[in-house]
C-alpha cells in the first residue's frame, strides 16, 4: 500500500537522451569507425536506411548518444520538489552518481516510467563510460530480484499485463494533463541540435511532476476513498 511515508521516500526521475552527432552525416565524417558500427547495428534491426535509423532512433542507445539533462523530484507533505541535472556530460554524470549515492544513504527509492528498460540502464552505461563507479541503489549487478529497491510505474501499472501501455495514456486515464503537449522523447534528438535545451528541460520537468501526481493519485485512493463494504 502506498501510505504517507512511502509516498515521500520515493525519488522520481527522468531523463532525456540525444544521439552524439546531429545526423548520421556528420557521424560518419566525425567517427567513421563508430558509424561503420552502426551501419551494422541498422542492419541488424532492420532500419529502412543507417541515416533514417540514426536521425529516429539513435536516442534509444546510450553508447551512440548522450543523456542531454536529468530532473528528479520528491514529495512531502503534499508539496513537490523537482530540480535538473544538466550540462557537459562528464561532470553531469559526476552530479548524477552522488544524486543516487544520497539516495541510497537517505533511504530513498528511485521511481519512474519505464526506468527499468531505459532510464537506468541509460544512467549505468553512461557512468561506466565515464570510469565512475555505479551507486548500489540503481546496480542490479550480483543482487537477487528481491534485493533491488527501485519502483518502476509502468510495471506497478501494467500488472500482469503482456499489453503495453504508454505514461500518456496511464497519465490520461487518472485525470492528469499530458506532460506532451508540447515535444516528446522522440523530438528529444532534433530539439537538441537546434539548440533547445530549455525546451527539453521543460519536458523533462513536466514528466517528472506528472509521475508524481500519478503517485499522488494513487496514494488518496489507497488513503482517502472510502472503501465500499
Amino acid at each position: 500500500m502506498i501510505n504517507k511515508a512511502k509516498l515521500s521516500s520515493l525519488l522520481f526521475f527522468d531523463i532525456e537522451t540525444c544521439g552524439n552527432h546531429p545526423n548520421f552525416d556528420t557521424f560518419l565524417e566525425k567517427d567513421s569507425s563508430g558509424a561503420e558500427i552502426w551501419k551494422k547495428k541498422a542492419q541488424r534491426l532492420q532500419y529502412e536506411s543507417p541515416r533514417k535509423g540514426y536521425d529516429e532512433k539513435v536516442a534509444l542507445f546510450p553508447e551512440f548518444g548522450q543523456i542531454v539533462c536529468l530532473s528528479y523530484g520528491i514529495w512531502k507533505d503534499g508539496e513537490m520538489t523537482i530540480k535538473t541535472i544538466q550540462g557537459d556530460e562528464p561532470a553531469m554524470m559526476k552530479y548524477i552518481a552522488n544524486l543516487f549515492y544520497k539516495a541510497g544513504a537517505n533511504g530513498l527509492t528511485p521511481t519512474g516510467w519505464n526506468i527499468k528498460n531505459f532510464d537506468i540502464p541509460w544512467v549505468v552505461r553512461k557512468l561506466l563510460m565515464n570510469s565512475i563507479p555505479v551507486p548500489q541503489s540503481i546496480s542490479s549487478y550480483d543482487k537477487k530480484p528481491w534485493e533491488v529497491n527501485i519502483l518502476d510505474m509502468k510495471e506497478m501499472w501494467k500488472s500482469f499485463s503482456s499489453l503495453d501501455v504508454t505514461f500518456e495514456e496511464a497519465a490520461y486515464s487518472l485525470g492528469i494533463p499530458t506532460p506532451k503537449d508540447d515535444i516528446d522523447g522522440s523530438q528529444v534528438h532534433g530539439e537538441f541540435w537546434k539548440g533547445n535545451l530549455d525546451r527539453i528541460v521543460t519536458y523533462c520537468e513536466k514528466d517528472v511532476k506528472t509521475m508524481i501526481l500519478m503517485m499522488e493519485q494513487i496514494y488518496k485512493i489507497y488513503n482517502e476513498t472510502p472503501v465500499v463494504s
